[in-house]
């Protein structure tokens, strides 16, 4: 039998922990002479690290839930011959690699990606998955079509929507109309955006994190233990995420079931991240670039409104947790119902828009300031209402905001 939303997997909290623990544990190494420098490979071990703890402890839940609610067991082998499964595997792990090795190209050789260093963490990170791919592609593929083959499987199955897309491209004449079509495009095109900038960013993160942390030994000082908790807040928010990205798998029930497919959704989105928001978003509404003044200047003041930020970001990591595996932007995974999604529909974007505001309070002392604060909080608010039109397509989460609606 194959696992619903039902199943609510708290892996994400064991890889936040994970991830806590992994980043001390370099630091330590460091310290120790170990590890003379925390290269991005070191950043890429820590993320693997992650991701098996995370593995671990789903196939440990998710095993007690199905003996609780006597589902099937995990592993089912199919009745089809090796021979006919090797095949199959064989022209998924081509059909796959394709999609992979247009976006390798992309970032190895447009100039948006090479112009700079920016990208040069995620270079790095997609040669690690090329290699990944290239020694266990087919033999995943031959495991999960040996024991996950269940024709209810694949109907989202990423492979099989891909040879459905190059036939389409070859008749050329159902390409445009094809909504399977369109969903398969559209996943790899989310998948490789965000990833891309998710490791470019964690890179950045943790070594700010480490400059911070070595700062908090030397020196103490309460703002050094603020930085160091603000980097390691989004070192754990985007291990997890880069994860979810990265492992889209029917073992784990994290594949996209469907994408947000409207225009006004996908701008909301991306106008949050790099390009847009440096090339629009910063300049014209950028709080930043005008005359301001301190509000409050009182040491304590100060003290207690870093501390309710940090707390608003450990609730925004926390939703991160919460959804684990089942993390994404523009696209629908399942509906996580646990952690802060029990008190309200989006967590992190509430979090993050008022820690902005108890970060920031110096733009009340200029109107522009404010209304370029305020347009970012309206921002968020329109991704929170295209991301709950495209998810009421799904009849879990129109269960679920049920007792929202009725408050």
């Amino acid at each position: 039998m194959i696992s619903n939303d039902s199943f609510q997997s708290r892996s994400g909290y064991f890889g936040a922990f994970a991830t806590f623990l992994g980043s001390l544990v370099l630091l330590y190494l460091k310290d120790l002479a170990v590890v003379e420098n925390i290269s991005n490979s070191y950043i890429f071990l820590l993320v693997l690290f992650v991701f098996f703890t995370m593995l671990l402890t789903e196939y440990y839940q998710k095993n007690i839930y199905n003996k609780k609610h006597n589902i099937s067991k995990i592993f089912i082998a199919t009745n089809r011959s090796n021979l006919y499964i090797a095949k199959s595997a064989f022209l998924r792990f081509i059909v796959l690699f394709l999609p992979f090795l247009v976006f390798y190209l992309i970032l190895n050789h447009h100039n948006y990606f090479i112009k700079n260093n920016f990208f040069a963490p995620t270079v790095e990170f997609f040669d690690w998955l090329l290699y990944i791919f290239l020694s266990f592609g087919f033999v995943y593929n031959f495991i999960t079509l040996k024991y996950k083959g269940d024709r209810a499987y694949e109907f989202g199955d990423y492979a099989v929507l891909s040879i459905i897309a190059i036939r389409s491209i070859i008749k050329q004449n159902t390409l445009h109309k094809n909504r399977r079509v369109k969903k398969i495009f559209l996943i790899y095109l989310v998948n490789f955006f965000f990833l891309s900038l998710m490791i470019r960013f964690i890179a950045v993160e943790f070594h700010a994190f480490e400059n911070s942390f070595a700062n908090y030994l030397k020196h103490g000082s309460f703002d050094n233990g603020y930085w160091t908790m603000f980097h390691l807040i989004f070192v754990v928010d985007l291990t997890i995420a880069i994860i979810a990205y990265t492992f889209p798998s029917r073992w784990l029930d994290n594949r996209i079931k469907s994408v947000d497919m409207t225009m006004s959704g996908w701008v909301v989105a991306i106008m949050c991240y790099p390009p847009l928001n440096y090339a629009f978003v910063g300049e014209f509404v950028n709080y930043n670039n005008q005359q301001t003044v301190a509000i409050f200047t009182n040491e304590y003041i100060l003290m207690a409104l870093s501390v309710l930020t940090l707390f608003m970001y450990l609730i925004y990591v926390w939703a991160t947790a919460a959804l684990g595996f089942k993390f994404g932007n523009l696209t629908n995974k399942g509906i996580v119902t646990i952690g802060p999604y029990r008190h309200t529909k989006h967590p992190a974007y509430i979090s993050k828009n008022i820690s902005w505001w108890l970060e920031n309070s110096y733009v009340l002392s200029n109107i522009w300031a404010t209304a370029g604060l305020a347009t970012w909080n309206t921002i968020y608010w329109l991704r929170g209402k295209t991301e709950e039109r495209h998810l009421l397509k799904d009849k879990n989460y129109i269960k679920y905001s049920e007792k929202f609606n009725q408050k």
